[in-house]
């Protein structure tokens, strides 16, 4: 499922506002002013409307984030795991010598991959060992 975002309504005014912009002859623009003022003018409206859409798509951001954050956190999800990699590579390993048929781990590249991958795969076999545990087991770490 794909979703389509909304353009952000100040980006919009921006656009249609420069869009006229460029539609107008000089003197429609100026109107009797000093150039230069109209400019400075011109170039203060547009960093206001720069600085506005960069705060709106930063708070977009942040809400999008906490949203995520809120998923993953939420109930049903395990709660965020501090560990080292030579943990996660302990902990990787064992679950490759148990020969679980629910898993598929080939220890010996444990030691070629890089630490951020080793904890993701420790965190993956954790989220798989959670959704195969029978309803009322406890986990026993």
């Amino acid at each position: 499922m794909t979703t389509t975002s909304k353009p952000d309504p100040m980006e919009v005014l921006m656009d249609t506002y420069l869009a006229e912009l460029l539609e107008m002859t000089d003197e429609q623009v100026l109107e009797g002013k000093d150039p230069a003022a109209v400019q400075t003018n011109g170039l203060q409206l547009l960093d206001a409307a720069r600085a506005e859409a960069g705060r709106r798509r930063l708070a977009a951001a942040r809400l999008k984030l906490q949203a995520r954050k809120d998923t993953h956190d939420g109930p049903g999800h395990a709660p965020t795991v501090q560990i080292t990699a030579d943990e996660a590579r302990a902990a990787l390993r064992r679950a490759a010598a148990a020969n679980d048929g629910r898993y598929t781990l080939a220890a010996r590249q444990l030691d070629e991959m890089a630490d951020e991958d080793v904890i993701r795969a420790y965190l993956q076999l954790q989220q798989l060992e959670g959704a195969h545990k029978p309803s009322g087991e406890s986990d026993g770490e």
